[in-house]
């Protein structure tokens, strides 16, 4: 089979790989649709990710193979996956918390543990599979792994209809959990972009966005005057978190959804002053999951105005350098194998 590889120099090269095998409670599945994540465009240059790694976590596909004991799956049937792997076992899992395993992204896809799905072919546990609906289509599909961390993150905002509320970034995971939030029944929200064509993208989704420049009053008067009760962190920028605790009324919570590795800036001070709460949030749980599938089975999201691109494997060093620049207009791209 065709896939994609992660090179030495940190780039990425088409190979031929023997097709994968099913394992006892696997299937196989060949891939439909992969979306390019912002994930991916963070780990490609990371030693952390080995040469030789297939990434790819945003999938669907049709199995064509089924494991020794896999149950209620046959070949043909089309399915969106959970690209994550808990161990089962430990603390978090047992708790409950299964999406915070320590070992569940490492035992998953495309980062290292299992091949992901930028490839013609992968395998998978029967047991992370979701049906799709024939009202979802293969490229809809793949958009379910990431409204599903929108849905968490709305989840964890607990804002309610009535509640002023605001999102910092309007890249993909920004526009995910604008969607879920509107899908829950927010309609006092504001987007914080500073670029102009991603601006431009999410009004057009029917959003209220701000520029960066003269924030603290444009975003409290979209809000009718009201600082909001929740803010969504989701630029993943060095000073995001420390705005986002600037916009928060008294007593409101931050949550953050952007990726940030190396420590940020926090105003302690304004953080105790106000009470506000700092709300991590990570990944999603199965049930934020399945909602994600319904919200797009039953169009409450516009998943046709979410994909800005689907494109083969050979295409994506270029998708990576576009997803990359400041200025881009891409939303969500997929490859199709």
């Amino acid at each position: 089979m065709r896939a994609l590889q992660v090179t030495e120099q940190r780039g990425l090269a088409e190979v031929e790989l023997p097709n994968p095998q099913p394992g006892e409670g696997e299937v196989v599945l060949e891939v439909a649709c992969c979306g390019i994540c912002g994930t991916d465009l963070h780990m490609l240059p990371s030693p952390a990710l080995e040469a030789g790694t297939v990434m790819g976590h945003e999938f669907s596909g049709r199995v064509a193979a089924l494991g020794p004991g896999v149950e209620g799956w046959s070949e043909g049937d089309r399915a969106s996956v959970i690209p994550v792997d808990p161990c089962g076992e430990c603390f978090n899992c047992l708790e409950g918390r299964a999406h915070l395993c320590v070992q569940a992204a490492l035992r998953g896809h495309g980062l290292g543990g299992r091949p992901g799905a930028f490839a013609e072919m992968v395998s998978a546990p029967a047991s992370s599979l979701f049906r799709l609906p024939d009202s979802v289509s293969d490229e809809q599909g793949a958009l379910v792994e990431p409204l599903a961390v929108g849905v968490h993150g709305a989840w964890l905002g607990a804002a309610g209809p009535g509640d002023p509320v605001c999102v910092l970034g309007a890249g993909t995971i920004g526009v995910m959990t604008a969607l879920a939030l509107r899908a829950s029944g927010v309609e006092r929200l504001v987007v914080v972009e500073p670029g102009e064509r991603r601006r431009a993208r999410i009004e057009a989704l029917g959003f209220e966005a701000q520029p960066l420049e003269g924030v603290h009053e444009s975003a409290v008067a979209a809000l009718g005057g009201e600082l909001p009760v929740t803010v969504f962190e989701c630029a993943g920028h060095p000073s995001a978190v420390g705005l986002a605790l600037e916009l928060v009324r008294h007593a409101g919570t931050v949550v953050c959804l952007g990726l940030q590795e190396e420590p940020v800036p926090l105003n302690q001070l304004l953080l105790i002053l106000k009470e506000a709460s700092l709300q991590g949030s990570f990944a999603y749980r199965r049930e934020d999951f399945a909602e994600a599938l319904e919200l797009l089975a039953s169009g409450a999201v516009p998943a046709g105005e979410l994909i800005t691109e689907v494109a083969p494997l050979s295409r994506a060093p270029e998708l990576f350098e576009q997803l990359l620049a400041p200025d881009t207009d891409q939303l969500k791209v997929l490859l199709a194998p």
